[in-house]
């Protein structure tokens, strides 16, 4: 495969800027094109984000002052993230930490969200709506 060269226009003399061989690229981009369709593109499928599950406590640590050396383990020199093999200092970045792309894609979710469904957004009005005509505390976990 040769390396494209520019004609030489000053040889021409009619002109001081270069002109590609336009044919050359558009071979390259032909075979480029070609070489993209036959090779399978490695898709990961990814969950679609839901809500968390489980229960987080922040409030373990709060008003606890610790010293940390070398030898303290990672487990407690913060808020370790046991997915991501991380740790992060205060709260507020931990809490930014697991709703990040980062903490998502090591749970194997994508950060879009599954698209609801006239049914479903009917169900939840109906449910809200009962919940507050009979003040009704809801919690989702």
């Amino acid at each position: 495969q040769t390396d494209p060269q520019p004609t030489k226009a000053l040889a021409r003399g009619d002109t001081f800027r270069r002109t590609w061989d336009r044919e050359h690229y558009e071979e390259l981009a032909r075979r480029k094109d070609l070489e993209t369709e036959e090779t399978p593109v490695n898709v990961i499928p990814r969950t679609p984000l839901k809500a968390r599950e489980y229960s987080i406590d922040l409030s373990s640590k709060v008003g606890k002052k610790a010293v940390i050396t070398t030898n303290t383990p990672l487990s407690q020199q913060g808020y370790y993230c046991e997915y991501c093999e991380c740790v992060v200092k205060d709260s507020a970045n931990f809490l930014d930490h697991i709703n990040g792309k980062k903490h998502q894609r090591a749970l194997g979710m994508s950060l879009r969200t599954e698209r609801a469904t006239v049914d479903q957004v009917r169900t939840r009005f109906e449910t809200l709506t009962h919940a507050s005509n009979h003040n009704i505390i809801l919690i989702r976990l």
